[in-house]
């Protein structure tokens, strides 16, 4: 039953090449069924219509055999249902020449079903060509993208050879950023989720150090990126300087969708006592350019207790068509590196980012 069953569903889904044996010998299985269908109508009531049955048969024909198979299907029905269900002698009889009236009907609905069947088969063909052309487009850009980051890690690697810190820092942002890509692809550059992506960026840690708190949603293609690389700031911060730095230490994420724009916190407890900061780096740098195109604000507070965090962004519907500018910017801000000594320093700014554009 199960393989009568798939057999079907792969029929139905991959139609027959219109014109061959094969869906000729379907259009007249679909006859026969349908004339056993009238059979049975006529056991239950002998005034059901001749040609009830056969309107079917000729549709499925049409559907998966194409307009041959429909158009067989049709005069197959045509010929099935005159021969077995209108009497001989119709012409005697004024009320059998309702059967006429039937039978011009049953001609001119199949010809406007075989009509939509094969323009809804051409329009279906049209669509799973564009979507194969789409798959391979994507599956190339995929490729391609690889190769590109991995020349870039290359060429990284001869340049800071002499730098291996620098190094790390930078492959394991790279990696982010493919990882991140990944997600994409596998939606054709739809969106990822929201926990799939954080997954990516905890999986080097112990998830029971992390507690997430919100409801999972699609995050679209221009801020999964982008949120991918500042959470991918926040946890190697983390890891270096703060929470997951001791062994006791934990992260806690919640967020907030409200359908237009997302609020996230992120809170850092258990950590070591934080230490002071002279410079700007990459991390401040994402946090403040990262988020200006979505309307984005940060606020950081190092409390004693750990980093507090709380981002906030607009989900961009539909995509914008900009670049990104992640060009650090000379600022007094404190970075989000090592934590300033003693007290408390916050500080609130407004984000700019400008998402990656593919050519």
């Amino acid at each position: 039953m199960k393989s009568a069953l798939t057999w079907w569903r792969e029929l139905w889904r991959h139609g027959l090449q219109p014109g061959s044996l094969s869906s000729l010998l379907f259009a007249l299985f679909c006859v026969v069924v349908a004339t056993i269908v009238r059979i049975a109508l006529g056991e239950l009531s002998a005034a059901s219509t001749v040609f009830a049955s056969y309107y079917s048969a000729t549709l499925v024909a049409a559907l998966v055999g194409g307009m041959p198979a429909g158009v067989l299907a049709a005069l197959s029905g045509a010929i099935a249902g005159f021969w077995l269900f209108v009497p001989a002698d119709w012409k005697s009889h004024v009320f059998d020449q309702d059967q006429l009236v039937s039978a011009l009907l049953f001609a001119g609905s199949s010809w406007v079903i075989i009509w939509a069947a094969k323009s809804y088969r051409d329009l279906l063909w049209r669509l799973r060509e564009e979507q194969d052309r789409r798959q391979l487009l994507n599956h190339e850009l995929a490729h391609r993208i690889k190769n590109t980051l991995a020349i870039v890690q290359a060429v990284a690697g001869q340049t800071l050879r002499d730098q291996p810190a620098a190094l790390g820092k930078l492959n394991n942002r790279i990696a982010a950023l493919a990882t991140t890509n990944d997600l994409l692809i596998k939606s054709e550059w739809g969106s990822a989720s929201l926990r799939e992506i954080l997954a990516s960026e905890f999986a080097p840690y112990d998830p029971a150090r992390f507690a997430l708190s919100g409801e999972d949603f699609e995050c679209p293609s221009e801020i999964a990126t982008v949120l991918a690389l500042i959470f991918h700031e926040l946890t190697t911060n983390a890891a270096k300087y703060g929470a997951l730095s001791t062994p006791g230490g934990r992260v806690m994420l919640s967020w907030i969708n409200h359908s237009d724009r997302v609020d996230f916190d992120w809170v850092e407890s258990g950590g070591p006592p934080p230490a002071a900061s002279r410079r700007e780096g990459f991390g401040t740098t994402l946090l403040r350019k990262g988020l200006r195109q979505f309307d984005g604000t940060v606020e950081t507070d190092f409390a004693p207790s750990g980093l507090h965090c709380k981002l906030s962004l607009s989900l961009p519907w539909p995509p914008r068509d900009e670049t990104i500018d992640l060009i650090p910017e000379r600022s007094s801000d404190t970075d989000i590196g090592p934590r300033p000594s003693g007290g408390r320093t916050k500080r609130s700014a407004t984000l700019v980012l400008h998402p990656p554009r593919v050519v």
